[in-house]
């Protein structure tokens, strides 16, 4: 690992816990054992390494679930939609927590907003092949709840939810299988 990769990762924890405001490059540089004149030397600013830390991150998750969603099962698409935020918070919990304090920062909302944009398009295609009367808003109702679910559990932990995402899928499967009768 480079030294501008610890720093990014410092960071990372160190904003996800503390929040960029509440993170001065001091810390950072103290906790990645280098000088802060080093941060400023491979980013610029502290807003710079946020960008880094950001755009880095999305890389990251992109790379790690590249191909997660590449199923022929509508059901088994809208099953794998909803496990969704369980994975990648346990993959990259600091990120998903740090992204969950960033909702005004305009790189973290439209960095998310890219990394989100396929997923109604992929839900709306497969409710209507499941012959869901409104798959358009079948769609929208459950990025809603996709949403609010890796916002919680990336601020309160992923103890819970497992539970809370096979009652939610097995209401998708019985949708489908009272649909059949």
């Amino acid at each position: 690992m480079t030294r501008k990769q610890l720093i990014a990762q410092v960071a990372l924890h160190l904003f996800a816990e503390k929040g960029v405001e509440h993170t001065p490059t001091q810390l950072i540089a103290k906790e990645a054992e280098v000088s802060e004149a080093l941060i400023f030397k491979h980013f610029g600013s502290k807003e710079l390494l946020l960008d880094y830390v950001i755009r880095t991150g999305y890389k990251r998750v992109i790379e790690q679930n590249r191909g997660r969603l590449l199923e022929n099962s509508p059901l088994e698409l809208i099953h794998r939609i909803i496990e969704l935020p369980l994975v990648l918070v346990r993959e990259e919990a600091a990120f998903w927590k740090l992204q969950t304090r960033l909702g005004d920062v305009e790189v973290a909302r439209t960095q998310h907003e890219r990394f989100m944009q396929p997923l109604p398009g992929l839900l709306e295609v497969a409710f209507r092949q499941l012959g869901y009367a409104q798959p358009a808003q079948e769609a929208r109702l459950l990025m809603l709840l996709v949403d609010a679910l890796w916002k919680n559990l990336a601020t309160n932990g992923t103890n819970e939810l497992p539970e809370l995402l096979e009652f939610i899928k097995s209401k998708y499967g019985s949708q489908v299988a009272s649909k059949a009768f």
